[in-house]
């Protein structure tokens, strides 16, 4: 018998088109949005004078930082302290936010609790943290997953009160054990909540990270960002913080994105 072979079959001109339209469209999109920013950056730093630095000046301290010993032993603290909140503000925001939305009883007990959490601002968590606990390093790391964590309980908590409904029914008129309802049933349903809500709280843990080294930390970004503010070095302040926002948007984008994309690829 002659072999046979599969192809797949060859995607339509049309749809082919509009991918690299899109495509496209996107660059030119981002292009455009680099060139206003830096248009506005070098009109601001004429106008505003010696309060915003030139770009020509900021990317040599750019250079300088990238090859010095202390940005990066700085860079290595701060990082240290956004995977530390992160990773507890996630896992106790997502486990919160499961009991709440699976017992009735817990969410009339933590409604309250995380309405008020939510409207708290972040800032005053830190202070108060600050004066409870010191300076140290644990003041930070409390500060930042109470003020990180209702946010993710949040997401979590209304992605289970809008679960299919039908599958737990099912679930129960097979009889099927809790722990294979959580597993099979439940945790399926929710991965895209995880997964939104690992975004979100990694994006406010490393912004509020450089809040609290500014407020109460001797070493790390934020505390060089503020020691180069209170010496009115606008461009070290300046070259700091575009390296710092760049490695965390990678950091967001190349690997939280590509994780996202690949546990939920199922839906393409």
């Amino acid at each position: 018998m002659p072999e046979m072979t599969l192809k797949s079959p060859p995607l339509p001109r049309g749809l082919l088109a509009r991918s690299v339209d899109l495509g496209t469209s996107r660059i030119s999109a981002a292009a455009v949005a680099l060139i206003s920013i830096l248009i506005i950056w070098h009109a601001g730093s004429i106008v505003f004078r010696p309060w915003i630095p030139t770009i020509p000046s900021t990317f040599v301290e750019m250079g300088y930082d990238l090859t010095s010993r202390a940005f990066w032993g700085d860079f290595a603290l701060t990082m240290g302290r956004v995977l530390a909140a992160f990773a507890a503000a996630s896992i106790a925001g997502a486990v919160i936010g499961v009991l709440i939305g699976l017992n009735e009883k817990a969410e009339a007990f933590f409604q309250p609790l995380l309405a008020l959490a939510l409207a708290v601002p972040d800032p005053v968590y830190i202070i108060f943290a600050i004066l409870a606990v010191g300076t140290g390093e644990l003041a930070g790391f409390i500060a930042l997953t109470v003020a990180v964590a209702p946010f993710v309980t949040n997401i979590v908590r209304s992605n289970v009160h809008a679960r299919d409904t039908d599958l737990d029914e099912m679930a129960q008129v097979y009889h099927l054990p809790r722990g294979v309802r959580l597993a099979a049933v439940l945790f399926p349903q929710l991965v895209p909540a995880f997964l939104t809500a690992m975004r979100f709280s990694f994006a406010l843990s490393w912004k509020l990270v450089v809040v609290v080294e500014a407020l109460g930390q001797p070493d790390g970004i934020g505390a060089a960002i503020f020691n180069s503010f209170r010496l009115l070095r606008m461009r070290e302040v300046a070259a700091t913080a575009i390296i710092f926002i760049i490695a965390m948007q990678l950091l967001e984008r190349g690997v939280l994105g590509r994780v996202e994309k690949k546990f939920l690829r199922w839906r393409d």
